[in-house]
């Protein structure tokens, strides 16, 4: 059973943090509560694996295209989300390495205020989906590790996987923010997750990172294509037990503008940059299959976007 809850999924079906602007509809691909800890990693056995992920943003600030808090424009933004994700691991192995595929859908409630405009928005968003994942163990690459854990995946675990976002959620153009946004998104993405022997603190020190690649299609209603953008989602923690905690982050950025009309969207193609930094803690719960997880995430850097602090909470559980 622990080797089981070593591997099961924490927020792998769970970035795209809440009101990131990378275009129109201020989102950046990826899965609601975005990815941080044991990011490489699927679960080794074949079956069903389930996650409901409860999420809350807070918005006080926007900022300009050269980074700084725009004082003349007023904004505020609450949002409540939640998210329903299934994984299914494959019967069969590839090159050695475990093979999955995961869905996840979001419904959100929120409020928006740009300057003397106020708007309540609810809804189903976009169906996320890991189209094909797949993981490989390594192990160990600086030497033996010595550790009566034999549960734990110790050493390097990689994953390449591709996935999208399909436009299944609510949308219009006449609002400030929709749950929905109109777009294919087209995510090639890797994992990388590292955890080393055990230390005067626990069971080993966790690195872990997550890079995704965020193309979008052309939104049709409003003749408006938005820049690709790389995000990198992170953590570094503590395993001790069952529990696991550390800080994560994440850092996004887009490398080229968004176009709108056949012309660069002003600002000089509103180039996005968003990053952020906070605590995550997670406890297994071996006797349910299951473990919980809760992170929050401060704001530190911004660039045509509002500054953000978010909370996150995620319970996944294998359904065998």
């Amino acid at each position: 059973m622990s080797k089981i809850l070593a591997y099961i999924f924490m927020g792998a079906v769970t970035a795209s943090p809440m009101w990131s602007h990378a275009s129109e509809g201020n989102y950046f691909g990826g899965p609601v509560g975005g990815t941080d800890i044991r990011n490489a990693y699927l679960p080794s056995d074949t079956g069903f694996y389930g996650s409901v992920v409860a999420g809350a943003a807070l918005a006080t600030h926007m900022y300009g295209d050269n980074g700084d808090r725009e004082n003349s424009v007023q904004a505020h933004g609450d949002q409540m989300v939640g998210a329903l994700g299934l994984l299914y691991v494959y019967p069969f192995h590839l090159f050695g390495g475990t093979v999955g595929t995961s869905v996840q859908l979001p419904v959100t409630a929120a409020y928006l205020s740009i300057d003397n405009r106020h708007e309540y928005y609810r809804g189903f968003g976009d169906l996320y989906a890991d189209l094909i994942e797949w993981s490989k163990y390594i192990g160990p690459v600086f030497g033996n590790v010595k550790s009566s854990r034999s549960d734990l995946p110790y050493g390097l675990t990689i994953k390449l996987a591709y996935s999208m976002i399909f436009p299944t959620g609510k949308y219009n153009t006449t609002q400030l923010q929709t749950p929905g946004h109109n777009v294919f998104f087209y995510i090639p993405n890797f994992a990388v997750t590292y955890l080393t022997g055990p230390n005067f603190l626990g069971d080993g020190l966790e690195f872990s990172a997550h890079v995704f690649f965020d193309f979008t299609s052309h939104n049709s209603a409003t003749n408006y294509s938005s820049g690709p953008v790389y995000d990198i989602d992170s953590a570094i923690t503590e395993r001790f037990g069952r529990w696991q905690a550390g800080l994560s982050g994440y850092y996004a950025r887009q490398w080229d503008g968004d176009i709108q009309d056949g012309l660069p969207a002003k600002p000089d193609g509103k180039h996005l940059v968003t990053a952020g930094v906070g605590p995550v803690i997670a406890y297994d719960i071996p006797s349910w299959k299951a473990n919980v997880k809760f992170k929050l995430q401060f704001a530190v850097a911004n660039r045509n976007t509002l500054g953000i602090s978010r909370a996150f909470v995620v319970f996944s559980k294998a359904f065998q």
